[in-house]
């Protein structure tokens, strides 16, 4: 009886049941994942396409906010697709008197829509129902209204259609602005 005993307690203490008693425990093997195999050679293809993936990932997270490019603010040039647009004078939050001249820098070539290029379409105060036809790097302004004034550039297709680039700048127009929101460049129905 000592040996049933003894043996009982020494095989709970060291792991071994006793005869009669079942185990309790899991089996150790069950807790393991299953084995994958990966054939030769496809383990490192298979963490260097992961790894791609994650850079294209955080590429496309630095790039614009929605894909279309939109306003940069500040005359800091929108972009989309690769495409630029700044309003390089006069700077955002200058004072200047009409008239002055509204200076941009695109990456696109600029020039007439017969031609096909894109254009530039500037337009005062957030209403783009009434701009300008810009077809090269700059425009004379000679009919802007006194007071605190967004000059606003959206980069357009040969046909109108957005290219999907705008940006804006605030300038202050002097005591000498006139009563009139174009320019003299203004083409009608455009």
């Amino acid at each position: 009886m000592l040996s049933s005993l003894s043996s009982s307690l020494l095989g709970s203490l060291f792991g071994s049941r006793p005869a009669g008693r079942p185990d309790r425990r899991p089996d150790p093997s069950s807790l393991r994942p299953p084995e994958v195999s990966t054939p030769p050679g496809r383990g490192r293809a298979v963490r260097l396409a992961a790894g791609g993936a994650v850079l294209a990932l955080l590429a496309a997270g630095c790039g614009s906010d929605d894909g279309a490019g939109g306003d940069s603010g500040g005359g800091g040039g929108g972009s989309a697709g690769g495409m630029t647009l700044e309003i390089t004078a006069p700077k955002d939050g200058a004072t200047v008197e009409v008239p002055f001249t509204v200076d941009l820098s695109s990456s696109e070539e600029l020039g007439t829509t017969e031609s096909g290029k894109h254009h530039v379409h500037v337009f005062f105060d957030g209403d783009d129902s009434e701009y300008q036809v810009v077809e090269s790097d700059s425009v004379e302004i000679t009919d802007l209204p006194a007071g605190e004034h967004e000059i606003d550039a959206s980069l357009r297709n040969a046909d109108h259609s957005p290219a999907g680039v705008e940006t804006s700048i605030t300038v202050t127009v002097g005591d000498g602005g006139t009563g009139g929101t174009g320019g003299g460049d203004e083409l009608p129905g455009y």
